[in-house]
């Protein structure tokens, strides 16, 4: 078989190579679950149903296809390998920028010059990944989408990564601004810290936006006012035209001058003790240092250049 074609139990999946990185097999928008839409928005990430014909995004870039494109492949993600690899070490690298060009060009290079397997997820994000509806409707969702895709995400790389020619048992965390966040927070959660061997964090970590439940649904109810919904109806909310979605939040953001979602501080989530570490902790290396992640090693990251050069390739080896 060919070295672009990989077979997972789904079915084979055809690749293609990075550009400028010939030796690079660059596999792009692999689903990981299904599409977050209709009935499935605001809802945790479902598993994606069986194809008869299995086939990735190739080039496409979601984020540039406009909001309804981008929200039908949000739980997908891009996978760089090179060409001969085999129990390679695997980065999981979450990125604000997942998607872009440069972000491709930045993952591509790192397989290539470190020989590594590098796989960046996309994930639910802003209303559509944080927004807690549990005041709306019991059961609806209490907000944290965006986290359990990542979540999900990490188990698909667990499960799937030997395929691409990696190790499962070597994936190394780490991220850029917001990123850095979900990576500290997968390390330490019960349901995904066993998966993760080493934690790489930059040195200047931004601060996180955690929200208690009150805040959430303050801010859950700012967004309704502005988009004129009925409180009540949250079947509408799951037919509102994802540009329409976004229009609101910008809205919001501006008018509070910050982003209004984000990770809520919820007991009933798969957090354990970090749900308590989150009401309290400032950065994620406050919940490192209390001890939640304390199955994995935690090192940190070398920073250079434009911020991109987060990662210390070593603690992948």
């Amino acid at each position: 078989m060919s070295h672009l074609t990989v077979t997972l139990p789904d079915g084979p999946v055809q690749g293609g190579w990075a550009q400028q990185f010939p030796q690079v097999r660059a596999f792009l928008g692999l689903p990981y679950a299904a599409p977050p839409v209709g009935l499935l928005r605001f809802a945790p990430p479902a598993p994606c149903p069986r194809p008869d014909t299995w086939s990735p995004l190739g080039g496409a870039v979601p984020d540039a296809l406009g909001a309804a494109f981008a929200e039908a492949t949000q739980l997908t993600l891009d996978i760089w390998t090179p060409a001969d690899a085999v129990g390679r070490p695997v980065l999981v690298w979450f990125d604000d920028e997942t998607g872009a060009a440069s972000g491709r060009r930045f993952c591509a290079r790192l397989a290539a010059e470190h020989g590594i397997v590098v796989v960046a997820p996309r994930h639910r994000r802003g209303a559509l990944g944080y927004l807690d509806l549990t005041a709306v409707r019991d059961g609806l969702g209490n907000g944290n989408f965006g986290l359990l895709d990542q979540m999900e995400a990490l188990t698909w790389v667990a499960t799937h990564g030997r395929a691409f020619g990696g190790d499962p048992a070597t994936i190394t965390v780490s991220g850029r601004g917001q990123g850095a966040h979900a990576a500290a927070l997968l390390a330490g959660l019960p349901r995904t810290g066993p998966l993760v061997r080493r934690l790489v964090l930059p040195a200047d970590v931004p601060e996180g936006h955690v929200q208690t439940p009150v805040r959430a649904a303050r801010a859950a109810a700012a967004f309704l006012t502005l988009l004129d919904a009925d409180p009540d109806g949250s079947d509408d909310l799951r037919e509102v035209d994802a540009t329409v979605i976004a229009r609101v939040e910008t809205t919001l953001r501006h008018e509070q001058g910050r982003t209004p979602f984000g990770l809520v501080a919820h007991d009933d989530l798969p957090f354990g003790d970090v749900a308590e570490l989150l009401r309290t902790a400032e950065s994620p290396v406050e919940v490192v240092a209390a001890g939640a992640c304390a199955g994995c090693a935690v090192e940190p990251a070398v920073h250079a250049g434009a911020g991109r050069e987060l990662l210390h390739l070593g603690a992948a080896r």
